[in-house]
């Protein structure tokens, strides 16, 4: 069953949005990591995250945030180029964005940074949120490593995308242990969305807010056939969110299985 869930919650890969304009998206490795043995499989996983994540879209009823555009081209020309946008949600599925400030290429600008927003736009459609959806309708999903990274625990999973599809990728995501959120995902798009584009590697993060796990940082680097590497970062932050006054769905996770169960 396809569980429909807003971009805001990690059910999406919100950084393959740059591919459309030949760039993706975040966010840096962590510190003191540890492997130890997983209580759960694959399988359990992303049953416990498309259910955690239904109820998280259902608590959420808005959010605003800042978000901070930065692109590096060193092409034949550098160019550089900064945008800072507010974003506001509004659930299931409606985004508005107002760009604050701008700077740079405008070039850049014009053909990158806005049509990002355009993309992400598009995304939220409902056939393209099914579509885009983090789920086993869209992926098949193999346990690789369960990772203690500075006190906290994440099952790792190599996903791989089952259709052909400009919204999808193939790389690793990090799922937390004890939310059954996704904290991190990391690889290429499904698509190369360009003769231009050579490749596209991405890293994006999210970050807890309570109950709720939105972005905090996304970072593509992009080969460009013929003229050089585009890197672009975005940096996610100064969230307002409100929750449905009208939900009585608590948001819990049954408890982990100990090892050896």
């Amino acid at each position: 069953m396809m569980v429909r869930f807003p971009q805001s919650l990690n059910s999406r890969a919100g950084g393959l949005l740059p591919t459309v304009a030949l760039l993706v998206a975040c966010v840096p490795a962590v510190a003191q990591l540890t492997t130890v043995s997983a209580p759960l499989g694959a399988d359990d996983v992303m049953q416990r995250v498309v259910q955690m994540n239904k109820q998280r879209a259902n608590a959420l009823e808005t959010y605003t945030s800042i978000r901070n555009y930065h692109l590096e081209c060193q092409c034949v020309s550098h160019k550089t180029a900064d945008m800072v946008v507010r974003a506001e949600y509004a659930a299931p599925n409606k985004k508005r964005f107002t760009i604050m400030s701008e700077s740079g290429s405008g070039t850049v600008r014009s053909r990158v940074f806005k049509k990002l927003l355009e993309a992400e736009q598009e995304s939220m459609r409902e056939e393209n949120l099914e579509r885009s959806a983090i789920t086993p309708q869209n992926y098949t999903f193999q346990l690789t490593d369960y990772q203690k990274i500075d006190g906290n625990e994440f099952y790792v999973l190599e996903a791989r995308p089952l259709t052909k599809n400009k919204f999808l990728f193939r790389g690793r995501i990090w799922v937390d242990a004890n939310a059954f959120a996704i904290a991190r995902v990391e690889g290429e798009p499904a698509v190369n969305p360009s003769w231009w584009t050579v490749k596209t590697d991405f890293k994006q993060s999210y970050q807890n807010f309570g109950s709720f796990w939105l972005p905090e940082s996304n970072e593509s680097e992009t080969k460009v056939r013929m003229f050089g590497t585009a890197v672009l970062t975005i940096k996610y932050g100064e969230y307002q969110i409100a929750e449905a006054h009208n939900t009585n769905a608590a948001i819990s996770v049954q408890e982990k299985p100990s090892n050896g169960q």
